[in-house]
């Protein structure tokens, strides 16, 4: 994953949005009203979790590593099956934080291409070569599985694609799987750290963005770390900042399933992390669903060798998956 960026913000802004989720709050409180029915979708978590295990088996997906390569054939080739009309490899180098130049690879995809009004979802996919915040010392130089972090959001957004074409969805589907996400300055070994080393397939991707032929999306979804038996999704900062819109409707649609123990609408750090690139450069409003706040940080797998497939939980999966594919299915 990434370290937290404390954003320096205006006082007026800092307290209108402390003011907004005062009210959020209030209203979730005295609210009476029983949630609204959503559409009713399919979201197979058995399926997105043979999708993390599968990236898992590759052994840890870091750059320039056969892992990485068997990885990339295999994500494509899912996206194929699945009926996606266009699928990618963009190539690109990225400048790590020991200024090495080293190669990277951006895998995107487009369904129903020609659809005007579109949504895209994100995922990094590489995992971190570091294990930073293993107790044993002696482990920390060792690349980790990246279960949660990296494969779970993959996970959830393959088994929309395999949906996709038969879910009777309108909206355009674009995906973006981000890599040399997890490629940040390990502090423990430089004891600095260097907020521009991460997010880097992102920055490349958000750069170099143009909608062309087809349709901007209107809005983006990033998944980060959304497969922990204990997660709960707040709201970063920039994220209610820079996509408001989406912030409403991910969490307002899972509070109407009935989900609003999971995602809580409550304000959390401002995070470094790829929706930051897609919002900036490509001018996406993209909210990011990462299992962060602020009593506990981040999951206690995170960036540990205990970042493996039996922590992953199908439960979660589902509320995650669930929600996403309403949202969807409602454009």
């Amino acid at each position: 994953m990434m370290n937290i960026n404390k954003i320096i913000i205006a006082t007026a802004l800092a307290t209108g949005l402390s003011a907004c989720f005062s009210q959020g709050e209030k209203a979730e409180e005295s609210a009476k009203i029983a949630p609204k029915k959503e559409i009713k979708v399919n979201f197979n978590a058995d399926s997105a979790y043979s999708y993390i295990a599968k990236q898992c088996e590759f052994g840890p997906r870091i750059l320039e590593s056969k892992a990485h390569d068997s990885c990339v054939a295999y994500m494509t080739s899912e996206l194929r099956r699945h009926g996606a009309d266009i699928v990618e490899v963009q190539k690109c180098e990225v400048v790590d934080w020991e200024k090495k130049t080293r190669k990277a690879e951006n895998i995107i995809a487009h369904f129903n291409p020609s659809a005007k009004k579109r949504v895209i979802l994100f995922s990094h996919w590489d995992s971190r070569p570091w294990a930073d915040q293993d107790a044993d010392e002696k482990t920390r130089r060792i690349p980790i599985d990246g279960a949660n972090d990296g494969a779970s959001g993959v996970g959830v957004i393959l088994e929309i694609a395999r949906q996709y074409k038969n879910s009777g969805i309108n909206a355009g589907l674009d995906i973006v799987f981000f890599d040399a996400e997890d490629l940040g300055e390990p502090t423990f070994i430089t004891g600095h750290g260097n907020n521009d080393s991460w997010c880097l397939g992102s920055r490349y991707w958000a750069k170099n963005y143009k909608a062309d032929s087809i349709a901007k999306p209107r809005y983006g979804i990033l998944l980060d770390m959304v497969g922990d038996a204990n997660a709960t999704f707040h709201v970063d900062y920039a994220s209610f900042k820079l996509a408001s819109i989406a912030v409403n409707n991910v969490w307002q649609t899972a509070k109407n399933l009935g989900y609003n123990n999971v995602f809580e609408m409550r304000e959390s750090s401002s995070l470094i992390d790829d929706h930051i690139n897609v919002s900036q450069y490509a001018d996406i409003p993209t909210v990011d669903i990462i299992d962060f706040n602020a009593q506990r940080g981040f999951p206690e797998t995170w960036h540990t060798h205990q970042d493996v497939i039996g922590n992953i939980s199908k439960s979660t999966l589902k509320i995650v998956g669930e929600t996403l594919m309403t949202v969807l299915a409602k454009e």
